[in-house]
């Protein structure tokens, strides 16, 4: 097994996932998958090929978190109330802003976690960083451009244009649904081409709604789109349809 720090891992997993349970769960599955590389070269003696000694022990964990924190994000275990929870970074850009900004945690170790060059992953990085500064400042919204994107997604949710979507989108975006859109056959989807997909399929028939005085969509049966768009692409996009939530929203019916 390579030698790894338990005490930083496990610092940067509670970090990362804001639990200690979920940090040290996290944790013992980074230091099962470390110990099937074998001890690692170092400890390698006599004939014979050199062991792999695997990635690095942050990687490993940051694979671990990452694949956490996207299922948590697309799939609640909690009903989700979208009154209750404001938008945060995404999994990536999370992975990045505490294991690179706060541990130091080199772009190079996370690109391949992150499945993209170093290059993009430092982009990553430079549009959290904006994102945390604009949510701090809280600018105002701007409702003409988001109102441009949510009908550039309905003329081409019209059209199947599933590339025209995706480029619309965050590469990391989430789309999320409550109780009532899962059980109207809205499955929870996360990056860009599994949301576009899921946008292709359902929000063809969509009528463009204010929605609490924001640009949105409405589709039968009373499922209601929202969308995020803080800094550029959209990032999210939670589709409500339980009678609690709907009812809850300035809805504009035509």
């Amino acid at each position: 097994m390579r030698a790894a720090p338990r005490a930083r891992l496990r610092a940067m997993a509670l970090g990362l996932l804001g639990s200690a349970p979920e940090a040290d769960r996290a944790v013992r599955a980074a230091e099962r998958t470390l110990a099937s590389y074998g001890p690692g070269p170092r400890a390698h003696r006599g004939p014979g090929p050199v062991p792999d000694p695997g990635p690095p022990p942050e990687a490993v964990l940051a694979r671990v978190c990452l694949g956490r924190l996207r299922a948590r994000e697309a799939r609640r275990t909690e009903p989700w109330d979208p009154w209750s929870d404001s938008p945060g970074p995404t999994p990536a850009e999370r992975l990045i802003l505490v294991l690179h900004d706060r541990f130091g945690v080199p772009y190079e170790t996370l690109a391949p976690v992150l499945e993209r060059a170093p290059a993009a992953v430092r982009q990553i990085g430079v549009r959290a960083r904006a994102r945390a500064r604009a949510a701090e400042a809280m600018p105002a919204p701007d409702p003409a451009r988001l109102r441009t994107a949510v009908d550039a997604v309905l003329a081409a949710a019209r059209e199947g244009d599933t590339a025209a979507l995706r480029s619309l989108l965050d590469p990391d975006a989430v789309l999320r649904a409550d109780t009532g859109a899962v059980r109207g056959g809205v499955r929870p989807a996360h990056g860009a081409p599994a949301v576009a997909r899921v946008l292709t399929a359902r929000a063809a028939a969509a009528r463009p709604v204010p929605v609490d005085g924001a640009p949105g969509l409405a589709a039968a049966p009373d499922a209601v789109y929202v969308f995020t768009a803080p800094a550029g692409p959209i990032t999210s996009v939670d589709v409500l349809a339980d009678p609690p939530h709907v009812s809850r929203l300035a809805l504009a019916r035509t």
